[in-house]
């Protein structure tokens, strides 16, 4: 556990800069370009991501499942045989976006942009392409130098946004441009640190895994996938009918305070997703292990959550003085990477045993959910009814994760203390979404800082336990 610990650290201490680095680059960004603007640019990344998810087709998910079923010289050929497919297509869907790039930049922003479509299907292509070689740095569990390729693309960003903007002003090409370049820049540094694994032509490989193997295992995932799309694109996709563009752009904002939690289940399942298929394929028995995690995950987040909310009015000031009603939509949306990263520890079973079409369930009943949510709330709510049924939907997304995970290997999972903690966090976030910090914040904060230590008191013992003896022997 020390070792694993240790591992999780090197992880969490490189991405501590990449949290640093996105903070200023979001403080930047909500000064720079107005929310209307920057409402834009996020619809941009919106459809990229839903192209990027289709278009990989799942087997993005199929080489992390058979990646440790290779021999280590055998897995950059892994590599290759699963990115040929989606960089067709994309290449394919690309074109084909430029050919009709009247009505889908019209579609996109209200105005006809050729420029912003030919961005488009590059970043589609860059995506897809930056995915694979993530991942593969990630599975073979190189913490540093994945914090070099995170770090690399958030510079990048800063950097070439003011190159940008000088030159478009506060136009939302200005964040278009950056991201697209910010992309490609970490898309050439991961490839050449992995080059081998890209250039290296082996003819004598033979992989256990084909074409079908991959083809089939990431086959469901193409329709969960693209309902999981729906699923965390339904708030933005909401506001851009039900709303403004200058309601997105707060939106966004708020986001932007959630990836510092987004950051924190980054490097959770970064580190997480190779360490779970390693210990599963040595010692499928041990479940305590995924049950000590499963605890630890949830405490955590949990506690930084809560902690996030008590700070907001300070968090917020990071942001342009246009985006400081956002500290009243952030708070519902912390569910987010709270449900997503917890449920990564409880979902092991449905991908443990290749049950994948059981994502597709998920999808649905996260997205049927979402979608409802928003159309009942945004029309009068706003940016605050989305964030308000983005959480909801999050909390039946861990709960159809955990029930499904646990129906083909099964861990054992306290919800009922866990759900009683989130109970004390979402009533803390309801006051939070009304109330600057006051009295009323103060009591409900203590509140629910008390309940989650109760809760989890046997973990904050054991911790205490730890420190203790570390410090006795120091």
């Amino acid at each position: 556990m020390n070792k694993l610990f240790k591992k999780f650290l090197e992880f969490a201490l490189g991405n501590g800069i990449v949290i640093i680095l996105s903070l200023i680059s979001s403080a930047i960004v909500t000064r720079l370009i107005g929310p209307g603007e920057k409402g834009k640019a996020d619809l941009f990344v919106t459809y990229t991501s839903l192209l990027v998810l289709v278009l990989t087709m799942g087997i993005d998910q199929a080489f992390i499942r058979y990646y440790n079923d290779e021999k280590a010289g055998n897995r950059g050929g892994l590599l290759k045989r699963s990115v040929k497919l989606p960089i067709i297509l994309s290449t394919a869907i690309a074109a084909i976006c430029i050919v009709f790039y009247k009505p889908l930049s019209n579609y996109m922003v209200n105005e006809i942009s050729l420029l912003l479509i030919i961005l488009f299907g590059l970043n589609i292509i860059i995506s897809i392409i930056s995915n694979f070689a993530v991942i593969n740095i990630r599975m073979k569990q190189k913490a540093k130098t994945y914090s070099l390729v995170s770090a690399s693309n958030k510079l990048s960003y800063i950097g070439v946004l003011y190159l940008f903007y000088y030159k478009h002003n506060d136009n939302y090409i200005t964040v278009v441009m950056t991201t697209v370049f910010a992309n490609l820049i970490m898309l050439i540094f991961a490839v050449l640190i992995e080059y081998k694994d890209w250039f290296k032509i082996n003819k004598k490989i033979k992989l256990n895994t084909s074409i079908t193997d991959l083809r089939r295992y990431g086959t469901p995932f193409i329709l969960s996938m693209g309902l999981t799309w729906i699923f965390q694109s339904a708030d933005k996709i909401s506001l851009q009918h039900l709303s403004t563009e200058e309601q997105i752009g707060l939106y966004g904002g708020a986001m932007t305070i959630v990836q510092i939690l987004n950051a924190v289940q980054g490097v959770f399942t970064t580190f997480w997703t190779p360490v779970a298929y390693e210990r599963y394929s040595t010692n499928p028995e041990d479940t305590k292990f995924f049950t000590k995690i499963n605890e630890l995950v949830s405490f955590s987040m949990l506690i930084l959550a809560s902690g996030l909310m008590v700070f907001k009015d300070i968090i917020v000031l990071f942001l342009g003085s246009d985006y400081r009603e956002a500290r009243y939509i952030f708070p519902f949306l912390v569910l987010m990477p709270i449900m997503y990263t917890i449920s990564e520890t409880t979902v092991l079973g449905v991908n443990f045993k290749k049950q994948t079409k059981n994502h597709i369930y998920i999808a649905v009943a996260s997205a049927g959910t979402n979608i409802i949510g928003n159309v009942l709330l945004v029309p009068s709510l706003g940016a605050r009814g989305a964030a308000i049924s983005t959480g909801l939907a999050y909390v039946i997304f861990y709960i159809m994760r955990t029930y499904l995970g646990n129906k083909y290997y099964k861990i054992d999972v306290n919800n009922k203390k866990f759900f009683i903690s989130v109970a004390a966090v979402y009533i803390l976030a309801i006051f939070s979404s009304i109330y600057k910090f006051n009295a009323i914040i103060l009591v409900v904060s203590l509140l629910t800082f008390a309940v989650i230590l109760l809760m989890y008191k046997s973990l904050v013992s054991e911790g205490f336990t730890l420190i203790r003896e570390k410090l006795i022997k120091k």
